[in-house]
């Protein structure tokens, strides 16, 4: 439910500000005569408006501003970039905003213009916060509310002061987020900025409701509605309904949870946004499932799988399914439990979307080929039956005629449904395979993230703590400084901790630069360990696949090598990638102990399994040549270019 609570957070604050709809008519007037910066100023302050009251209009406003993107005045570009970053926040593309607004803050600063520079300092740092990157968004907000000083704007300053009370919420500080709140809200006295006082209402509201201090946090919501509707602000509207039902849902108290997301329906509605529509939807349907109300929870459920599809919002997919397979559990309907579990599990991957869909266009093909030839016997079966009139005789050679036809027909067909059933087995069992070997490697993945996180991150921070419980502000100047250096060491610490564990989730390198640069960034990292050495080269390999075979590939060798670093006792890892004219091969070598190549089939472990399932996945053919008793063992992988080829014809490069 804390991630549900963080959800609503979201919904409550846009990441780029506030608005108010008294504004949008006046702008529409004017926006057809307006050029330029004032043009581009407009399409902010309505896209502002639209992202808390209209969801179609703003997606109105952001190809407006796009085509502003090659104007050769950069404070113009900020403006455009801030208002599609805004769009792509409003339907939960949060890292393509963030994107966006760091490209945006470089342009406001390159133009100098420090109201530009504020408002996209205020909208990066709430985004970097909801993000997880606190430390990241405080420092843009200190930085848009220390250039408020010097251009002092009460309307600017409350917002930033809003997304700083937000930052503590987030940090789970809930009696600083109530005491700032508080503080901010004797700021906003001007009847201007009484539409941006529902914003403060719904974090406090939030704050006491994490407190369990429910009639506290009802009464700040009720003050944040009222507000909210008077100024037509149909999206906090929803969302202090949203609230106040999940304040509920966390003390347990469904039912009125319920009626409280029944509330926010209709304000959702009036914005149109798909995004939150599902959330909701799916909200409800959780909902009733606790309550037992399972045809209410199914129902929900397939309304927030219509809207999901009608938008292909692919990532609520997997939710929403696990959503509707609970409810039917509960009905007692296993077998739609079961289906819809089994469409969960093959949302969690990228490769199963894509392969759900082939086959369900590879379906409609059979239906509609197997139709037109139903169609074509009944033809030839009429034209029979007007050939018998005429003569007898004839009709005894079209009846033979038709007969070895069909039988002709029947011996094919029943061989090509032999065929595709023996196919579909054979996928199946290896989807099976890699389903089975997807959930191993995740949860023994999740394992050692957890350890990581527990058995470094959990000691920095115990050290930092005891670190910070030294200062005493009446401690020498010389203890304080002691104190502070090594905090700043443990920080770093921690810091470094942090982009190894990053590293192994996801290289960056994989993502930015592709995977030959990766796997020479992760040799330079298993070199450094003194252990081994490992060297990476690569010949006519194109700089970029296939994303999906790229992180396919990567996963298969760095399993691969973790595996003769641990049982080989290896000094010395060559891996080579090399692209021929219709295929790549991946050659890894080692100077370690042998083994007999049998052994790997009756492994007991998951690395030989995954290994075997991506390399299917991706139709490739794998080789090992290794002996026991005797030193060294060579790993081949061959697949063809064109499969993993993201551009096709796309020039190669060398590797060194």
């Amino acid at each position: 439910m804390r991630v549900l609570m963080s959800f609503v957070i979201f919904c409550c604050m846009s990441v780029a500000g506030f608005a108010q709809n008294t504004k949008a008519d006046s702008l529409e007037r004017v926006l057809p005569g307006l050029s330029g910066v004032d043009r581009a100023i407009a399409l902010y302050d309505l896209c502002l408006i639209y992202s808390r009251s209209d969801f179609n209009k703003l997606s109105r406003i952001s190809g407006e501003a796009k085509k502003l993107e090659a104007s050769s005045d950069n404070l113009i570009r900020t403006y455009s970039t801030l208002v599609m970053a805004i769009q792509q926040s409003a339907t939960g593309k949060n890292d393509s905003a963030i994107m966006k607004l760091k490209s945006a803050k470089e342009l406001a600063l390159s133009s100098g213009n420090a109201n530009a520079i504020i408002r996209v300092c205020g909208t990066l740092g709430r985004l970097l916060v909801g993000a997880g990157s606190a430390e990241e968004g405080l420092k843009n907000l200190f930085e848009a509310l220390k250039l408020l000083e010097k251009n002092p704007n009460a309307e600017f300053e409350a917002k930033v002061r809003v997304n700083i009370s937000y930052a503590y919420l987030e940090l789970k500080r809930y009696r600083d987020c109530i005491d700032f709140g508080g503080r901010s809200l004797a700021l906003m006295n001007d009847p201007s900025l009484r539409y941006i006082r529902s914003y403060i209402y719904n974090n406090s509201a939030v704050s006491y409701g994490a407190l369990k201090m429910l009639d506290s946090a009802k009464a700040m919501v009720d003050q944040g509605l009222d507000i909210a509707k008077a100024s037509n602000d149909n999206q906090n509207a929803a969302n202090g309904h949203f609230i106040l039902g999940t304040i509920y849902s966390d003390a347990n108290q469904y039912q009125q949870a319920i009626k409280q997301y029944e509330l926010a329906k209709p304000y959702r509605e009036k914005v149109g946004n798909p995004f939150f529509i599902a959330a909701d939807l799916h909200a409800l349907s959780d909902l009733y499932y606790k309550t037992g109300n399972f045809r209410e929870g199914i129902k929900a459920g397939e309304q927030a799988l219509a809207v999901a599809s009608q938008h292909n919002m692919l990532l609520k997919f997997e939710n929403i399914y696990v959503g509707l397979a609970k409810n039917y559990r509960g009905l007692g309907d296993h077998q739609q439990a079961s289906r819809y579990f089994e469409l969960w599990a093959i949302a969690k991957d990228s490769i199963y979307k894509n392969s759900s869909a082939e086959a369900i266009a590879e379906m409609q093909t059979r239906y509609e080929t197997e139709k037109k030839e139903q169609q074509i016997a009944l033809q030839k079966a009429e034209l029979s039956e007007q050939q018998l009139t005429l003569q007898k005789t004839y009709l005894t050679i079209v009846v033979l005629i038709v007969v070895v036809a069909l039988i002709v027909i029947i011996a094919r067909e029943r061989f090509r449904r032999r065929q595709l059933i023996a196919d579909q087995e054979k996928e199946l069992a290896v989807r099976e395979a890699f389903i089975d070997a997807t959930i191993r490697s995740q949860e023994n993945e999740r394992k050692r993230f957890a350890r990581d996180l527990h058995d470094g991150m959990g000691q920095l921070i115990s050290s930092l703590r005891l670190m910070v419980n030294q200062l005493d502000r009446n401690a020498p100047l010389e203890s304080k400084i002691s104190i502070a250096d090594q905090s700043e060491k443990i920080l770093n610490e921690m810091h470094t901790e942090i982009r190894s564990i990053a590293f192994n989730l996801m290289p960056q390198t994989l993502i930015q630069h592709g995977l030959v640069p990766a796997l020479q960034e992760m040799a330079v990292r298993l070199s450094q360990t003194g252990k081994v050495v490992v060297t990476v080269n690569g010949y006519d390999i194109p700089p970029r696949l296939n994303e999906v075979h790229e992180i396919s590939l990567y996963r298969i060798i760095q399993e691969w090598v973790n595996n003769v670093i641990k049982y080989a006792q290896a000094s010395k890892i060559e891996i080579q990638l090399v692209g021929h004219e219709e295929e790549i091969s991946i050659t890894i070598e080692d100077n370690g102990t042998g083994f007999d190549v049998a052994t790997l089939e009756n492994s007991e472990g998951n690395g030989w399994r995954n290994i075997k399932s991506r390399t299917s996945l991706i139709k490739g053919e794998l080789e090992v040549d290794s002996r026991s008793g005797h030193s060294g063992t060579t790993f081949v992988l061959t697949l063809a270019l064109s499969a993993v080829s993201a551009n096709p014809g796309i020039n190669t490069v060398k590797h060194g």
